[in-house]
């Protein structure tokens, strides 16, 4: 257990604290310059793109580029998908 002052208890490892478990168990990436340029090519305000390279860090490069192409030929298309 972590103390007030930040000290862990003898028993405790820091690794066992699930919080820290949790984030090391995550697998992170970054993002290439091809999908940063992609993103900025996308008609969407800053929230929403702050919000996609989120979900983008936690995917495959592969899938990556599939969500953005997804997402363009969605926002490229939005007049027509109104009236489908």
């Amino acid at each position: 257990m972590v103390n007030i002052n930040g000290d862990l208890d003898e028993e405790e490892d820091l690794e066992d604290i699930p919080e820290i478990k949790k984030y090391f168990m995550r697998i992170y990436t970054v993002l290439s310059k091809e999908i940063r340029e992609k993103l900025k090519q996308l008609d969407l305000d800053k929230e929403k793109k702050k919000k996609i390279k989120k979900e983008l860090a936690f995917l495959s490069r592969e899938k990556q580029i599939e969500y953005l192409d997804e997402l363009n030929s969605n926002t490229n298309n939005k007049d027509e998908l109104k009236y489908n």
